[in-house]
């Protein structure tokens, strides 16, 4: 079953009715590569027997990172969901090369959003291309959703500023050859721009996960990092809100990621069903396994309708947190089910099969990083009711 299906172009038609040709082309022809490159080497990449760059680089040749911005920077210039999208086919191919592309375009919309011209100048460019990897680095050993009581300094000194402390479970770490770092300075959190290598700049070993092994997850320790003050990104003491502001975005991007894990499950599950027998018949002929069926296939086309849904928000300048919470919360936690249903239907299988239970490793991290389910449901509740004043 090809990646990108008539269901992807039905959408498209209805977000985007006067370009779906156009954009429908973009995402077939990147399936249709990710089928063929990726793909198959996906189980491969979570047994540690082949490694995340070299299908990262192909998908940064293909022109997948350039797709959410603008020419004048070297993007293509199209829709968020559009981008949205070709992350969601990414993670049906592979869920680890999706989620070290999805933490390296966040850092690029953060130096769109926020950097100056001198700064998207020098950096943007060689982002979106892929020439320079990045790396998000804002949580802490004693940080994640707290991000208010950050650790990590970086005391103004001259022309600089020099960063000291850590952070912990960042994606890319060793990899990157440009990190957003946030720190603490007097007037509070900042963000910096910190090219890699750097004297000071020290990583951790491989942390070792439950899922997503295709991608390297590490602590980042700042041992008298020196980073010029033309590198603190935006005003200083607002690195806190421009966080808020990168993730409300990726939180759609991530939501997408996961329709992609189940989607994938799925397939593999109604494939499994149309050939597994059991008492004489299939099992798909069952309607307990029918059931099965339909709640998943369910649950990942409401995940997808909110993750457009949202990225369309997001799209036409309106405020759209809560809704990108809204679809990250229940993407994630329908993958969740969704994959867990996948193993059930597949029975002793799917219980020792890495090819399938992976997938559900895989999403288990997701109701975690970027805003974990708890702290989102307290954004979205109050994000509502301030609404309903």
């Amino acid at each position: 079953m090809a990646i990108y299906t008539s269901e992807h172009r039905r959408l498209m038609e209805m977000l985007h009715p006067g370009r779906h040709q156009e954009y429908s082309e973009v995402l077939s022809s990147l399936g249709a590569f990710m089928e063929k490159e990726i793909l198959p080497l996906s189980p491969k990449l979570d047994a540690g027997g082949a490694s995340i760059a070299g299908p990262r680089r192909a998908l940064f040749e293909q022109g997948m990172t350039l797709i959410p911005f603008p020419a004048e920077h070297g993007g293509l210039g199209l829709p968020f969901s559009v981008y949205a999208t070709a992350v969601e086919l990414l993670g049906s191919a592979d869920a680890s090369v999706a989620l070290s592309v999805e933490i390296h375009n966040a850092v690029a919309e953060g130096l769109l959003r926020f950097g100056n011209a001198s700064q998207r100048e020098k950096y943007l460019r060689g982002v979106i291309t892929g020439k320079t990897l990045a790396s998000f680095a804002l949580t802490e050993p004693a940080s994640g959703s707290d991000s208010g009581s950050m650790a990590t300094t970086a005391e103004r000194k001259g022309g600089e500023f020099t960063i000291n402390g850590s952070k912990m479970f960042i994606t890319n770490a060793g990899e990157a050859g440009l990190y957003l770092v946030f720190a603490k300075t007097k007037k509070g959190p900042s963000c910096f721009l910190l090219e890699a290598p750097s004297p000071g700049l020290k990583f951790g070993g491989d942390l070792k996960k439950l899922g997503m092994r295709g991608s390297r997850t590490s602590e980042v320790v700042f041992e008298g990092c020196r980073v010029p003050e033309e590198n603190l990104l935006g005003e200083e003491g607002q690195g806190g809100e421009y966080a808020k502001e990168i993730l409300h975005g990726a939180r759609i991007v991530v939501a997408a990621l996961n329709v992609g894990i189940s989607q994938i499950a799925y397939n593999k599950s109604v494939a499994y069903a149309r050939s597994r027998k059991a008492f004489g018949k299939t099992i798909s002929d069952f309607q307990l396994i029918r059931e099965k069926i339909a709640d998943m296939k369910t649950g990942i086309s409401a995940g997808r309708l909110l993750y457009l849904y949202a990225a369309r928000v997001k799209e036409l300048g309106g405020d759209y947190a809560s809704e990108a919470s809204q679809a990250k919360v229940f993407a994630t936690e329908m993958s969740l089910k969704a994959c867990d249903e996948a193993i059930q239907i597949h029975g002793g299988y799917g219980y020792t099969t890495d090819d399938l239970h992976r997938h559900w490793r895989d999403a288990r991290l997701l109701t975690i990083g970027e805003g974990t389910s708890e702290v989102l449901r307290m954004l979205i509740s109050r994000k509502e009711l301030a609404r309903a004043q």
